[in-house]
């Protein structure tokens, strides 16, 4: 079996370890322990591109497989509903005696279960996707097994996730073993708790991606090369922390390069980590930036590049004064940018780009 490497910077995976992120896990496995209902069994991963949403989901599938749940993971998309009902029944028939006497439905007659959790021909065309989960839900309870539903790329206004939300409702009300963990983009996530059907998913458990500490980073480094028989010192260090300016995908693409240009040295330099750092950067321009600019309008985008005239928080009297436009404009883009998670506001009347090193990417694109 050939060893996980210890930085993957690839989206859609998950590292090896997972840093800096400890109460939210200490949340999720307090939910898996409790009851159907209980608020930390509804989560809600809010984060802009590259926070580690999707990492921080598969280790939630891991946790809660360890504790006998059947985890459904599934993207928002048209066969969202579908997938999760399918992954259910695939992960969940191993448990499921191969034998067994049919399951009966709601009413009179052979409705339920053929072979281990494949519906049988009336069930699959008489229900929907809720009953169907219940069903689910309540034959792999009669084995010890709760269900896990994990969605990604959360998409604002669909009909499919008012389907899922209000079936997770449902299902909580009958009792069922059920936990259920979405991530999603900020701007996504607010749209689907503005939902005046979702109301209910307020009460969920929101967790928003903050960047990690420089003490978390550092010590994930050093840890990290340590067990390589890395030798790396404390300056050349300072700057593998600095390079990363606390984002988990930068973390991932930082350690990956200083390994790649090490080679089979032992003696991590200054000098690698900067060329490290520099094609990390590079990554992101093609992997982060493109993707974080993409959904936005020309508009969003003057008023980022206004801020990005300044090396740290910019004032909104500033930009207001940069873009040429009216306080009333100006606080409606605020609005819209603050929404979408590219902007943060950590003191009053002044915004911060969210995405490192974005500033540097706005004054020099074509």
């Amino acid at each position: 079996m050939v060893a996980k490497p210890p930085f993957l910077p690839t989206f859609g995976n998950k590292p090896y370890k997972i840093i800096g992120r400890d109460a939210v896990l200490e949340g999720f496995l307090k939910g898996l322990e409790s009851v159907p209902g209980h608020p930390d069994r509804a989560m809600l991963i809010i984060g802009q591109r590259g926070m580690g949403k999707t990492a921080l989901l598969l280790e939630f599938a891991e946790l809660a497989e360890r504790r006998g749940f059947i985890v459904a993971s599934a993207v928002d998309n048209d066969q969202m509903l579908d997938d999760i009902l399918q992954g259910v029944q695939r992960k969940g028939t191993p448990f499921i005696p191969e034998r067994k006497p049919l399951v009966q439905g709601f009413t009179a007659g052979a409705l339920g279960f053929s072979i281990g959790l494949t519906f049988n021909e009336v069930t699959d065309k008489t229900f929907g996707f809720r009953i169907k989960l219940s069903m689910l839900c309540e034959e792999l309870e009669k084995h010890g097994k709760g269900v896990l539903v994990l969605v990604d790329e959360v998409q604002p206004d669909t009909m499919r996730m008012r389907e899922l939300a209000t079936s997770y409702q449902h299902l909580v009300g009958e009792g069922r073993n059920i936990v259920i963990a979405m991530a999603g983009l900020s701007h996504s996530i607010s749209s689907v708790l503005n939902d005046k059907i979702l109301t209910f998913l307020n009460r969920a458990r929101k967790t928003r991606l903050d960047m990690l500490s420089d003490t978390s980073v550092r010590l994930h480094f050093a840890k990290t090369f340590k067990s390589l028989n890395k030798e790396i010192d404390q300056e050349a260090l300072d700057d593998a922390v600095a390079a990363t300016r606390g984002y988990p995908y930068l973390l991932q693409l930082v350690g990956y390069y200083i390994l790649e240009y090490l080679g089979d040295d032992d003696n991590i330099t200054r000098a690698i980590v900067a060329n490290a750092a520099e094609v990390s950067r590079q990554d992101m321009a093609d992997n982060v930036y493109k993707a974080v600019l993409n959904p936005l309008s020309a508009a969003d985008i003057r008023f980022l590049e206004a801020m990005a005239q300044d090396d740290g928080p910019s004032r909104i009297s500033d930009i207001q004064e940069r873009i040429g436009e009216s306080q009333a404009y100006t606080q409606v883009y605020r609005r819209r940018l603050l929404e979408s998670g590219v902007v943060a506001s950590e003191q009053r009347g002044e915004l911060n780009l969210t995405v490192p090193f974005m500033a540097e990417y706005l004054r020099t694109r074509p």
